[in-house]
């Protein structure tokens, strides 16, 4: 089997191309470095990404919250991660890599607050300028 991948590991976005039949008989082109070679065999046999998305947030300063797996789910798992967390509202506050989803899909893998949110009522009415602030 012959698959074309072009690497993101770093910079160069090299193309490469991968000959295989299984994971013993692997062979790949095009590859300016040793990393190429790891981030090609990964993607013919076990691709992963991140996910990331958003949530909604009940009583926060945003209406959005930015959400990410902790680490890269397994490729075939990325629309059960976007069914995990569609309708889903989390109530502010939110600490960053606060876990929003324990173990989504089955994967091993947790969701995670991308960022802080405060809760709208604990910045106050004046918006923090009482306190010195520059808003």
């Amino acid at each position: 089997m012959k698959k074309t991948v072009i690497c993101t590991t770093c910079p160069s976005g090299c193309e490469m191309e991968a000959t295989y039949t299984d994971e013993n008989d692997f062979s790949v082109t095009g590859n300016r470095c040793k990393r190429g070679e790891a981030y090609c065999k990964n993607e013919c046999f076990d691709p992963k990404r991140m996910f990331t998305a958003s949530v909604k947030v009940e009583g926060g300063e945003r209406a959005m919250l930015p959400v990410r797996t902790r680490t890269a789910v397994a490729k075939d798992k990325i629309m059960e991660c976007a069914a995990a967390i569609h309708g889903l509202t989390v109530k502010a506050p939110v600490r960053m890599h606060d876990v929003i989803v324990s173990n989504v899909a089955g994967s091993g893998v947790d969701i995670i607050a991308a960022m802080t949110l405060e809760s709208a009522r604990a910045q106050g009415a004046d918006g923090g300028k009482a306190q010195g602030g520059r808003k």
